[in-house]
């Protein structure tokens, strides 16, 4: 499989180096929660565990049942969590974990939810200046990017994620910085949940509609990992694998919410994709999601599910062999099919296909377009992206 995915006129020979993630390990199963949780905290040495979850989570009884399982020894609950992690809302998060005395993090609830908790972190370890802590990138520019050394020592945290976002595999975080209507991007092995608990009874209150989209975010994902110009055969297997498991198990996990093996499935091929991250990047959908969310508050989810076809018919010239290996796995004849395939999903899912469809004004598109190209992930994109035109080109179809 390997050698079909990056045959030796690609890649002459293998070298670099393969990153694994900072975390432990992951739990995963049906009532993997309260079987594993507290074990855990004690595993990783938290006593006084603090948990970042929301509002809505909170009321399907989520927030109760984890801190039903964690006792007495809980040091308090953060239940504001808000979409795209804004800065204010870490700020006062780290402020309300630093007054209870927590010693380490638990997450409850989707990426926004992970990324809070990682944000807390940040700010408790290396303080409040988000310009000084935060990765500067410019596409096209010959200096690259500059990542801030960030080490100090992180809280733990451990993770129990209630969508397909894959957060919770990685030590990046965005958080947006309201002024500016930006996601700005964080990065430190450190930040990595030290333990995933992939519990499918905590998703039973997860709508279908967010259940769908950061499924297809992570599909994206998958593809994206797959066309990187750093993958390697590991990360070729892998999300082949991954995305042989998304294609069969999206559907039946959206459609019921209590089918635990559907739902569980498609958490484990997050697990095994998203941990690839940190060796081979992703590209310009994640960068497409990350500013049409922090300047316009599209969710991760729709806005990698609406730009992915666009994306994919943008960079293939340049990834035409992964693509190939892609559709062979999706058992499609080649990638204009893998590609009618992730639109027929998107239809079946009963996802949107445009950005007009969620309220997009097609007159702020350049302004993002110029935010996109600040954003490290077109670091790894398979076809190089330079200038905002053709950020711009791929948004136009979109819209």
């Amino acid at each position: 499989m390997a050698d079909t995915l990056r045959t030796a006129a690609v890649t002459p020979s293998l070298a670099g180096r393969v990153l694994h993630p900072a975390g432990e390990g992951i739990a995963y199963g049906p009532g993997s929660a309260g079987k594993e949780l507290v074990g855990l905290l004690a595993r990783v040495g938290v006593q006084r565990p603090f948990l970042v979850t929301t509002a809505s989570v909170a009321r399907s009884g989520g927030a109760a049942s984890i801190a039903q399982i964690v006792g007495e020894a809980l040091a308090g609950v953060f239940e504001g969590s808000r979409e795209h992690t804004p800065e204010p809302v870490v700020l006062a998060a780290a402020a309300q974990a630093r007054a209870a005395g927590a010693d380490g993090l638990i997450s409850l609830g989707g990426s926004s939810v992970v990324d809070l908790a990682k944000g807390v972190a940040l700010v408790l370890a290396e303080g409040e200046d988000f310009t000084r802590l935060r990765t500067h990138y410019r596409a096209g520019k010959a200096s690259g990017g500059r990542r801030p050394r960030l080490d100090a020592a992180k809280l733990a945290h451990l993770s129990l994620p209630t969508t397909l976002s894959g957060a919770e595999f990685t030590g990046g975080v965005g958080i947006t910085d309201v002024v500016a209507g930006a996601k700005r991007l964080y990065f430190d092995a450190k930040l990595t949940p030290r333990w995933v608990i992939l519990d499918p009874e905590l998703c039973r209150a997860t709508p279908a509609a967010l259940w769908a989209a950061t499924g297809m975010k992570a599909l994206a994902d998958t593809l994206e990992v797959l066309c990187s110009p750093r993958a390697t055969p590991l990360s070729d297997a892998v999300a082949v694998g991954g995305l042989r498991l998304l294609l069969a198990e999206l559907g039946p996990a959206t459609a019921d919410a209590e089918n635990l093996a559907a739902r569980g499935r498609c958490q484990f091929a997050v697990g095994m994709v998203l941990p690839q991250l940190a060796a081979v990047g992703v590209g310009l959908v994640a960068g497409l999601r990350h500013q049409l969310g922090g300047a316009l508050g599209v969710g991760h989810g729709v806005a990698s599910t609406i730009v992915l076809p666009h994306v994919l018919r943008w960079n293939r010239p340049a990834c035409e062999q992964a693509l190939h290996a892609a559709a062979v796995a999706a058992g499609c004849s080649g990638a204009d099919e893998l590609i009618e395939r992730v639109e027929t999903l998107t239809r079946q899912l009963a996802l949107p296909v445009r950005l007009r469809e969620v309220g997009v004004d097609r007159t702020l598109l350049a302004t993002v377009a110029e935010h996109v190209l600040a954003d490290v992930a077109l670091a790894t994109n398979p076809r190089p992206v330079t200038a905002a035109a053709s950020v711009l080109e791929v948004l136009e179809a979109a819209w």
